[in-house]
């Protein structure tokens, strides 16, 4: 039985991946198994990964938290449609790995100027990151973004210690090659494998306010410009400074504070 990725790709089915994925997300090993067999039986062959998706995140709805960690990658796409919320997030989740960082610097180069989506900086070494992101699935990240990241990075030599690719899909394997050959730093999804994206999310739990399901878009914007980007932000502040920050009522708070509280922490 064969699944079909959003690339296009196809797969055989595994179970397994379910399991281990619903672990991940929190769930106790016998919802995961029962669900990884559930799931099994539904999907036929030609099922798209994302239909695999709605029915694990129906079955995980019987355990708090757990289905809204499971759709992590849903959610950071969520953060578009345009890519400046992504580099927002990244410089927080960044700022919780010690990093001092600046989103939208514009920076002479030896040749040009350049607006650096984020300029980072940790015990006397500075950083210029390039953060691309994708609000669709299947597409991966290739080997020209690496090479004008470097191209930059050049430019901006005087300023800079590294360069630094950051994105919320796979890389291919041309830009990774590329990346290793010429010194570039890379985050991006499932690489590199102790570094990668979503471990640097789990790690400390910085999930994007974009994971909570009861989130309606007017709610996330005025989540965004009120600067609360993460979950534990809306669960380490008080509700009346959070209704002071975005206006929002409190009612509408006190949901999606509850909501952050299961994500936060796993069961």
């Amino acid at each position: 039985m064969y699944v079909l990725k959003a690339s296009g790709e196809r797969e055989e089915f595994d179970a397994r991946k379910v399991r281990r994925t619903c672990i991940k997300a929190g769930a106790p090993e016998d919802l995961a198994e029962k669900i990884a067999a559930e799931v099994g039986k539904q999907v036929y062959d030609g099922i798209s990964t994302h239909e695999i998706l709605k029915i694990t995140l129906r079955l995980l709805g019987r355990q708090p938290g757990a289905a809204t960690r499971y759709s992590l990658k849903r959610a950071i796409m969520a953060l578009g449609p345009a890519g400046f919320q992504f580099e927002k997030y990244m410089a927080e989740v960044l700022q919780n790995y010690g990093y001092a960082t600046k989103v939208g610097q514009i920076i002479r180069g030896k040749c040009i100027n350049h607006e650096v989506d984020i300029a980072a900086e940790k015990e006397g070494k500075k950083y210029m990151i390039e953060c691309k992101y994708h609000n669709m699935p299947g597409i991966h990240t290739d080997v020209k973004v690496a090479m004008y990241t470097h191209a930059r990075f050049l430019d901006l030599g005087n300023n800079f210690d590294y360069g630094w690719i950051t994105c919320n899909t796979k890389l291919t394997q041309d830009a990774i090659k590329f990346a290793d050959c010429v010194g570039l730093k890379v985050t991006c999804w499932g690489y590199p494998k102790k570094e990668s994206l979503e471990r640097l999310i789990e790690d400390k739990e910085l999930y994007p306010v974009t994971v909570l399901q009861s989130l309606k878009s007017f709610t996330r914007e005025r989540l965004f410009q009120a600067g609360l980007m993460l979950t534990k932000d809306l669960v380490e502040t008080d509700i009346e400074k959070l209704r002071q920050r975005t206006g929002l009522q409190k009612g509408v708070l006190e949901k999606i504070v509850a909501e952050a509280k299961q994500v936060k922490y796993v069961e």
